[in-house]
């Protein structure tokens, strides 16, 4: 009899995942150890290749660099953010009617609510969000702020998008 139990279904899965990433990632250095050659190969012959240009560019503006990598890494924590604020309103879409991101000058995370009732109980329920979030080193950083929206006013939003609650 070859039964195999739920814990050994889990490591085969999980070894799984680890093999795929591992082949990811070995594609992917493949990947940029020809880029690699061919931008020095082209070097010889005095042909700057896009690495060579960013590799230039370090060199000759190191602290623009570290500017735009810095931005890059807040953007990618900001999509990050955003992504547990639209799981935390999947999971409370039971009492919001819609949700919406809204566009701020200083790239923040706002959020208007509209909730299908509009209660004490119910913005409690919203507003348990922070509870967690604000545990985190980041919430400084990149503060998350929600608007309750009535019902009424729900087509007067001006947002960027609005969020898919299914």
């Amino acid at each position: 009899m070859n039964t195999k139990t739920q814990t050994d279904l889990n490591i085969d899965s999980k070894y799984k995942q680890i093999q795929a990433i591992l082949f990811l990632l070995q594609e992917n250095l493949d990947e940029f150890k020809d880029e690699v050659d061919r931008s020095y190969e082209l070097l010889k012959i005095g042909e700057l290749t896009g690495l060579a240009k960013k590799i230039e560019k370090t060199i000759n503006r190191p602290f623009e660099n570290i500017i735009e990598i810095s931005d890059d890494i807040d953007d990618k924590v900001r999509q990050i953010v955003n992504g547990l604020v639209i799981f935390f309103f999947k999971k409370r879409k039971d009492i919001i009617f819609s949700a919406h991101k809204c566009k701020t000058p200083l790239n923040d995370l706002y959020y208007a609510i509209v909730l299908n009732e509009d209660n004490i109980d119910n913005r409690e329920k919203i507003m348990e969000f922070f509870d967690k979030f604000d545990l985190l080193n980041i919430s400084n950083k990149y503060p998350v702020y929600f608007q309750f929206v009535p019902k009424e006013l729900c087509n007067k939003i001006n947002c960027t998008e609005e969020i898919c609650l299914d």
